[in-house]
């Protein structure tokens, strides 16, 4: 018989199973005589009978759907030996007593937080009125061994270009052989040129990156019979998702980078930056000539956080001992992928020709620009440093000789992205204070020589000057326009 055939009785087939256990009665019900509904996902309603898998959660509703008042202490469930079950002996079986949601009726529900086949029985919803009247319902619980599936996972993976196979197949129990249909997260047949389908098995042959998330619905249906009942199907499944794991990608298999060698105490970075890895990077290792470098006071690993995968190396106080190649072992657990560093020397930015442009109340405008007009490695940005003059003198050096610890622990930091017209507006200021100003161009390198300035933000005085200024300006300037037009 053909594949497609097969596959339409076999689906044919499943749909009539299916269907002959709900057709006869498919939701609870009550009557006058009895106002007592039982009801749970499980449940045969013809037979009140709940037949359910070993290790499952379950629970058993029963709501008493009269007029009449109940008490809450009324309205309990009994065990298959009449004990009744209350909500604090047993953590595992337990009952807990409401008012059914949108009605005022009373509703008892009956807890399994993991059932076992010695759960087997007869259980007794019991209500009694307030006149005393009792009412009963009982139900039976089957509770089959579970199944064994031939592979537990619920989660399947490969490396890229690698083969996958998810076993379907199960260990029945009974020691019958089950009825086995695979299908996509959706329900629908597997595709068959993505999957090649042999008995319980489907495989990929080559994995590639669209297949990850794929999923496989491996649903087993077994014929159960209870007693002199008909037989009817009890249906399992089970999900597994498909993850496609990659090795860690780079831009490029090496890369070069630049350091500044000079009196200056510098950090230098090696840069490992991760396009693309699943299951993201978790473990960086840097080697330099081909020995693995050892965490100390100069040297750290220091690992992106966020959406970009990534580390870098960051090494203290970089000297010429530290120049030469590096390799950045990226591991995801599943596979290593290796980046080759060239670290070398190059010059630092040139330093920066700074002019004040206009001083304001509260901030300052400049323009810096490079003096250099055909730098080896391109000014990137511009860092600007200032403080407030009576910190600087606090140092007790002149404004030049204040070092890079006293600026990186006294001064406001900021770092901008070169402009064309290298025009800066630093605001924040007090009015009416003087400030001392430090600029110095970065580049892949690192930074440069450093120009060191004083400017002040107006006061009120300068403010009213200015307006005093603009304003004996103003009508020199209409009477100078009258003039010479009066002699055009």
């Amino acid at each position: 018989m053909g594949r497609p055939l097969a596959k339409m009785l076999f689906f044919f087939a499943t749909c009539l199973l299916l269907a002959s256990a709900v057709s006869a009665s498919d939701g609870p019900s009550s009557n006058e005589e009895n106002p007592i509904v039982i009801s749970s996902e499980n449940m045969d309603y013809d037979t009140n009978t709940i037949t359910v898998r070993e290790g499952k959660k379950m629970m058993v509703s029963c709501v008493f759907e009269s007029s009449e008042q109940i008490h809450k202490s009324d309205l309990i469930w009994k065990q298959p030996n009449g004990n009744n079950i209350d909500g604090e002996t047993n953590p595992s079986l337990f009952a807990v007593v409401l008012n059914e949601r949108g009605s005022k009726h009373r509703k008892t529900s009956l807890h399994f937080s993991s059932v076992h086949t010695r759960d087997t029985g007869l259980y007794t919803c019991s209500a009694r009125t307030a006149g005393g009247e009792t009412f009963e319902k009982t139900i039976k619980l089957v509770v089959l061994p579970t199944i064994e599936w031939n592979d537990k996972e619920t989660v399947k993976g490969a490396l890229l270009g690698e083969p996958i196979t998810i076993d379907c197949g199960v260990k029945s129990p009974s020691g019958s052989d089950p009825m086995i249909q695979m299908s996509n997260g959706n329900g629908e047949t597997l595709d068959e040129e993505i999957w090649t389908i042999a008995g319980n098995e489907a495989t990929i042959h080559s994995l590639k990156k669209e297949h990850a998330n794929l999923a496989v619905s491996c649903i087993t249906i077994e014929m159960h019979q209870e007693g002199n009942n008909e037989e009817f199907p009890v249906v399992d499944r089970k999900d597994v998702k498909i993850e496609v794991y990659t090795l860690p990608e780079f831009a490029t298999d090496e890369s070069i980078q630049y350091t500044v060698i000079d009196n200056h105490v510098r950090d230098a970075n090696v840069y490992c930056n991760v396009t693309h890895s699943f299951p993201p990077v978790r473990h960086y290792t840097f080697y330099h000539n081909d020995e693995e470098v050892k965490l100390t006071d100069r040297f750290n690993i220091f690992m992106n956080v966020g959406r970009n995968q990534g580390a870098h190396l960051r090494i203290h106080n970089v000297n010429e001992n530290d120049l030469g190649t590096y390799k950045c072992e990226a591991n995801n657990i599943k596979a290593k992928s290796i980046h080759t560093v060239h670290l070398r020397e190059a010059n630092a930015p040139a330093e920066p020709k700074v002019t004040l442009v206009e001083a304001k109340k509260i901030s300052i405008v400049w323009k810096v620009e490079s003096i250099d007009r055909d730098p080896a490695l391109p000014v990137t940005a511009v860092e600007i440093r200032h403080l407030r003059a009576g910190t600087a003198e606090a140092s007790g050096v002149a404004d030049e000789d204040i070092s890079d610890s006293y600026w990186k622990s006294h001064s406001i930091f900021m770092q901008r992205n070169i402009k064309e017209d290298g025009v800066y507006e630093i605001s924040g200021l007090r009015h009416g204070h003087e400030y001392v100003w430090r600029f110095r161009q970065i580049n892949e390198a690192g930074f440069g020589d450093s120009v060191v300035l004083r400017a002040k933000t107006l006061d009120d005085n300068d403010l009213e000057l200015m307006d005093s200024s603009s304003t004996i300006t103003l009508p020199l300037t209409i009477a100078t326009l009258l003039f010479v037009r009066l002699f055009v």
